[in-house]
């Protein structure tokens, strides 16, 4: 390493980003005469940038001879030659020279950024024409369905107080006979009334309400009845009537 190559370089004020960069990577394997020759592999390593960043920084430097590239080859079996690592020259003269003009990021290659402008950046392809008129084919514009219109959802029937007006109707009563039912329909239905106005109970469908209302009422009687029946044989009558069984 050359510190006398190495303060040259930071004190260059035509070097930015990765050309100051690999410049001071040059002057790490340089001598104090400024000749290094390290790989391009060495150098992107060194560096955290790509092969091609070195290859493209390394041309615009030697463009602006700040640097002098001796490509070198050596001797191969059969008197075939593989090429060796290239040689630099640092020129200290022209690192002090302010007037240069300052290299900066250089695209790695057309093939990689796409076009070069005149500016020097990527240039963007055109962006595609809004106007119908230049369009080749007409755009297709899709019908309207009756699937896209949209449908009204169905409001659920909110729940209210049993009708003031309930009474039980022909079809009621006819399946209300049906079902065999111990109880009077009408007394049975006015009990059920009364309980579901005490309570403040509230359905959507009272006809439903009813007939499980029905269902319920018998069902109670009936099981009250079998208690009842139980517990008039366990005390021995036979008539209904408490006291002893027949032929004591």
């Amino acid at each position: 390493m050359s510190i006398k190559v190495m303060t040259a370089v930071w004190d260059a004020d035509n070097l930015k980003g990765n050309a100051k960069l690999i410049m001071l990577c040059l002057a790490d394997f340089a001598n104090d005469e400024g000749y290094c020759w390290p790989s391009l592999e060495r150098l992107a390593k060194k560096c955290g940038v790509s092969r091609s960043t070195v290859k493209a920084q390394i041309k615009s430097l030697c463009e602006m001879r700040i640097i002098t590239k001796e490509c070198r080859v050596k001797p191969a079996k059969e008197g075939a030659k593989n090429n060796d690592t290239n040689m630099y020259w640092i020129d200290v003269r022209q690192l002090q020279n302010s007037d240069s003009t300052p290299v900066e990021n250089q695209p790695r290659s057309n093939s990689d950024l796409g076009q070069i402008s005149a500016k020097g950046g990527p240039e963007a392809d055109p962006k595609p024409s809004l106007d119908p008129s230049d369009l080749k084919d007409p755009p297709i514009v899709p019908q309207a369905s009756n699937l896209d219109k949209p449908t009204s959802k169905t409001r659920k029937p909110s729940k209210t107080l049993l009708p003031a007006q309930f009474h039980v109707s022909d079809e009621m009563a006819q399946w209300y006979a049906q079902q065999n039912f111990s109880l009077d329909v009408h007394d049975a239905t006015n009990q059920w009334a009364d309980a579901m106005i005490a309570r403040g109970s509230k359905y959507t469908d009272w006809i439903a309400a009813w007939r499980n209302g029905m269902r319920n009422a018998n069902k109670w009687a009936s099981e009250r009845q079998s208690k009842q029946d139980s517990t008039v044989l366990r005390m021995g009558a036979s008539n209904g009537n408490y006291g002893p069984p027949e032929g004591y």
